[in-house]
C-alpha cells in the first residue's frame, strides 16, 4: 500500500505559517491525534527487521523514505529550539531555509510522547547518537571524545533512528579538531540554526523537494546499520579516502580537516557493533 507519511508536509506547511513564536504540544496533538496511521507507519518502519525491506522508489505516490523526509523536517524545526544561533545557519543565500516561527522547547518532547519515540539515553559519546554541536578542547591531546552536556535529547521509534541527541563534548586535538567538529557543514541535515546544512532538497523546486530520500540508520542485534537505503551498485566517493568517507558517514560532518559542503557521501553504508 502506498505511504502515508507524505501527510507531514501538511503538517510542515502548517507549522510554518501558522503557530505564534514558542508554540508547542497544543499544535502538535490534536493534528496527530486525528491521524493514528502516521504513528502506526512510524513504528512499522521502526520494525528490527524493517532494515532489511527495501523501500521502492518508482510509483505515482510518495515513497515511505520521502514521507520520513517530511516528518525528519518536522524533527529539524522542533529540535531548532535548542540550537544556539549562529551567523552561520543558511541556505546557499545565507538566510535559514525555515520561514516559521521558533517553537518553544515543550514541541519536541510532546511530539516525541505523541509518536510513542524512545528518548535516547546513551551517555558516552558515539556519533551514531549524538550530533555535536560544541566542542570543549582537552588539555590532554589524546583525550577521547566525551559527553558533558546534551542541548536536546535524540529519540528512536523500535530499531530506526529519529534524531541524534544535540551534545556538548570534550575531547583532544588528536581526536578532532574543535571548530570543524562544531561549524562544518552537516550532512542530512535540511536545516539547522547553529550551522550550514546540506540537503539534497536544496535547490530544487517546491514539489520536487519533497521527493528527497531520508536516511535510514537502524540499531539491532547488537549493531549499528548506517544509511541501509544506499545504493551498493553506486561507487564511493574517489575524492575522499576511506577513512575521512567512514566518518563524514558515521558524524555527519567534518571531524578534523573540513572536508567542505560538496561531498557526495549520501551512497555510502556502513555496518559496526554496538557499544
Amino acid at each position: 500500500m502506498p505511504s502515508t507519511l507524505w501527510e507531514f508536509q501538511d503538517l510542515f506547511v502548517e507549522l510554518r505559517d501558522g503557530p505564534a513564536p514558542g508554540w508547542g504540544g497544543e499544535v502538535l496533538q490534536p493534528w496527530l491525534d486525528r491521524r493514528p496511521h502516521l504513528v502506526a507507519e512510524l513504528h512499522e518502519l521502526g520494525r528490527l527487521d524493517s532494515r532489511r525491506v527495501p523501500v521502492p522508489r518508482e510509483g505515482d505516490h510518495y515513497t515511505a523514505l520521502e514521507g520520513l523526509y517530511a516528518f525528519s523536517r518536522i524533527v529539524d524545526v522542533l529540535v531548532s529550539a535548542f540550537q544556539p544561533e549562529s551567523e552561520l545557519m543558511d541556505g546557499t543565500s545565507g538566510k535559514p531555509w525555515w520561514r516559521g516561527t521558533i517553537p518553544g522547547t515543550s514541541a519536541w518532547p510532546a511530539f516525541r510522547a505523541a509518536i510513542r519515540a524512545v528518548p535516547l539515553a546513551e551517555s558516552s559519546f558515539h556519533p551514531f547518537f549524538h550530533e555535536i554541536v560544541e566542542v570543549q578542547v582537552s588539555d590532554d591531546a589524546d583525550e577521547p571524545p566525551s559527553v558533558i552536556g546534551e542541548f536536546w535529547p535524540g529519540a528512536i521509534v523500535g530499531g530506526l533512528l529519529v534524531a541524534r541527541a544535540g551534545v556538548a563534548i570534550r575531547a583532544g586535538a588528536h581526536h578532532l579538531d574543535a571548530d570543524v567538529a562544531a561549524r562544518s557543514a552537516l550532512y542530512w541535515a535540511w536545516w539547522r540554526r547553529n550551522r550550514r546544512a546540506v540537503d539534497l532538497s536544496h535547490g530544487w523546486g517546491h514539489n520536487s523537494q519533497w521527493s528527497t530520500d531520508f536516511r535510514r540508520d537502524y540499531i539491532a542485534e547488537g549493531h549499528l546499520y548506517y544509511n541501509v537505503d544506499a545504493d551498493p551498485s553506486r561507487q564511493p566517493d574517489r575524492d575522499l579516502n576511506d577513512v575521512d568517507r567512514i566518518d563524514l558517514l558515521r558524524y555527519r560532518c567534518s571531524i578534523r580537516t573540513d572536508l567542505s559542503a560538496d561531498q557526495w557521501p549520501f551512497d555510502d553504508t556502513f555496518v559496526e557493533q554496538a557499544p
